[in-house]
Parts: C-alpha cells; structure tokens; sequence
C-alpha cells in the first residue's frame, strides 16, 4: 500500500462516480419537472372555462394559478435540480483541492511533473 492510498479515507474514482451520478439524477429531475409544468399548462388550457367559472375573483385566480405553476415545481424538482447540482460541484471543487494538494511537494514547493530537474 502506497504512502497515498493510506493517507486517504476514500476513493477518487467513487468520489467522482457520486458526483456523475448526481449531476444526472438532477438534470433528469428538472426533465420530469419540466413534462409535469407541460401537463399542469396543458390540463389548465383545456378547462380554463371550468377554471374561471369556479374562481371568479381574480385574487383566487392568481394564488391557484401561482401554486400551479411555481410553488409545486420550486418545491419538487427545482430545488432537488439545485440541491444535487451544488453537491456535485461541492465534490468535484473539493477533489481539485485534493489532486492540488497531492501535486504539493514538502521539500520545494510543487514537484516537478515533466519529470524535468530545476537548476
């Protein structure tokens, strides 16, 4: 076992898979967000008649229409969207500092990676 591998409590490849996957489950959270606004517009288009007989305020109107369409998606996909894009960054943000780190030589500052000798 390298002097690395036993400084370390974790995985690279892991730490970067976590930090894939995340970025996927996001972006396909915000997918089904984005088809569930679509039906919630489409089923309000089709029975706007319906819907401004049963609400003949137009406050009503806007709080209904509001929670339709912002509350429900912030609350469900785009804050899961938002969570899971912040950890991958997070993840990948602290495996910079890491590999930065492991470049860092005690001696003379960062070893030389070329494999070239300083004068």
């Amino acid at each position: 076992m390298s002097k690395k591998d036993s400084a370390t409590f974790h995985n690279e490849d892991a730490v970067f898979r976590i930090a894939m996957w995340s970025n996927i489950v996001s972006w396909a959270a915000l997918a089904f967000t984005v088809l569930e606004l679509a039906n919630v517009i489409n089923s309000l288009s089709t029975q706007w008649d319906q819907f401004t007989m049963a609400y003949p305020e137009a406050f009503q109107r806007i709080s209904i229409l509001g929670n339709l369409l912002f509350a429900e998606p912030i609350k469900g996909g785009i804050f899961i969207f938002l969570a899971l894009q912040g950890l991958s960054q997070l993840l990948y943000l602290a495996m910079d500092f890491y590999l930065e780190d492991d470049d860092y030589d005690e001696d003379d500052g960062f070893e030389d990676v070329e494999g070239e000798e300083e004068d």
